[in-house]
């Protein structure tokens, strides 16, 4: 089975600081497998994040990202490779408030050239595959041709979901995602998008602060202040 993340004995120091915002000794997430990223706040999970999406390069260690070795190369051939294999779920959303929500759905297929021709293999257009993707996600079909600013906190989030999930990415990473929902939108929106993930065989990277969200992961990563503990 090849490896969508491995991380080995890295280390991220901010300017200035003394000791490592992130410490992970080994980790290694099979593809198509799920990883629950958890811990307080200021416990370094965003800055684990940036290192996984190539945003920011570690002081020590590697990152290898579908067994490539992102963490050597340039900052543009990084950008590149987020584009074309990371689907990216912000915690706040990073939608686009003047655009549909099929146009916000359809925008990673028009940015990379990789996840344009996956997505015209499987649907005859780019809005036929953002359709699909929403009625994946439970979104009413009346909100499609909507402004997203029109659009609640929990359909907001849909939609960020869809955005991830065009042209199948191999790696899909949540930062915070369900922060917003209340508990019954949580368990809908959990269960809708490792459904999702597993679908189209897409690794899932999930952060939050929320320890009950590990029932839904394959694997945990626990994070303290300047500590880390696995369980992979």
């Amino acid at each position: 089975m090849s490896t969508a993340v491995s991380l080995q004995a890295l280390r991220y120091r901010w300017p200035g600081s003394s000791r490592p915002t992130v410490a992970v000794d080994d980790l290694s997430l099979p593809q198509g497998e799920s990883l629950f990223v958890q811990g307080p706040s200021g416990s370094g999970k965003s800055t684990l994040l940036n290192l996984l999406a190539g945003v920011l390069v570690p002081t020590e260690g590697e990152v290898q990202m579908l067994e490539q070795p992102i963490s050597q190369w340039s900052g543009r051939r990084r950008d590149r490779f987020r584009a074309d294999h990371l689907g990216y779920i912000f915690q706040q959303f990073n939608l686009l408030p003047y655009l549909t929500v099929l146009a916000n759905v359809e925008l990673p297929a028009r940015l990379s050239t990789r996840r344009h021709e996956q997505t015209l293999a499987q649907q005859n257009s780019l809005t036929a595959a953002a359709e699909h993707w929403l009625r994946r996600l439970q979104l009413p079909e009346s909100l499609w041709r909507a402004p997203v600013s029109r659009l609640s906190v929990g359909q907001q989030q849909r939609v960020a979901a869809a955005r991830a999930l065009m042209g199948s990415p191999e790696l899909i990473i949540a930062d915070e995602p369900t922060s917003a929902l209340d508990e019954d939108n949580v368990e809908n929106f959990m269960q809708v998008l490792t459904e999702q993930c597993r679908s189209i065989g897409a690794s899932l990277i999930f952060v939050s602060h929320d320890r009950r969200l590990a029932q839904w992961f394959d694997h945990q990563l626990v994070l303290t202040a300047h500590t880390e503990e696995a369980d992979a």
